[in-house]
């Protein structure tokens, strides 16, 4: 069984997409620590008027060593409508806008969301259905694995039954795929293939 792990970022990258859509199983890792500067809970895309960011704020003081599952939204602004009147500049002229758009709202408007991963599952679950992915999901939290760096890694694909990891080119620097091959996993890189 191929599984891909990954964090579940705020409105990833199509190639996030490809390779979710590749695995036979995809654990969302959920249980590390939250980057402040990171796409937890940031990313940009395109405008009229350049590259601008999307950030959901979330709550950090005193809390530098949170993990993502326990990150929790601020509504000290109200970046809910600066959001969606960000993407209705950005985009209304796109073909497919309209529908596009009353999804996103969907999930602005659903609720007053109160915890980061919850907003970040919404937003993936769109994705899934606009890439018809079914491959299936399971939070890494869900297997209590203590371990950190690539040996986390190999202890989740073990833990869910996985014989093969399929890891991102992005991951080349730092995988220690001796780790793997210890114990009969094979390591795949995603390339950036269309799927």
């Amino acid at each position: 069984m191929k599984v891909t792990i990954h964090q579940p970022d705020f409105v990833p990258w199509y190639g996030f997409f490809e390779r979710w859509a590749k695995a036979d199983l995809f654990v969302i890792l959920d249980d590390v620590q939250f980057l402040r500067r990171g796409w937890h809970h940031r990313d940009k895309i395109k405008s009229r008027d350049g590259s601008i960011w999307l950030t959901l704020p979330v709550v950090k003081s005193g809390r530098y060593s949170q993990l993502i599952h326990e990150v929790e939204l601020s509504y000290a602004s109200n970046w809910v409508h600066k959001h969606m009147e960000t993407i209705r500049y950005s985009y209304s002229g796109a073909p497919q806008f309209e529908s596009g758009f009353s999804k996103l709202s969907a999930i602005y408007l659903k609720q007053k969301w109160t915890k980061l991963i919850d907003i970040n599952l919404a937003f993936l679950e769109v994705g899934r259905e606009f890439f018809s992915i079914e491959t299936p999901t399971v939070l890494s939290s869900s297997h209590h694995i203590e371990s950190r760096s690539t040996q986390r890694l190999v202890d989740l694909t073990k833990a869910v039954g996985g014989t093969e990891y399929l890891s991102g080119m992005g991951a080349k620097d730092y995988l220690d795929e001796g780790l793997f091959d210890k114990e009969d996993i094979e390591v795949t890189w995603e390339e950036g293939e269309k799927f």
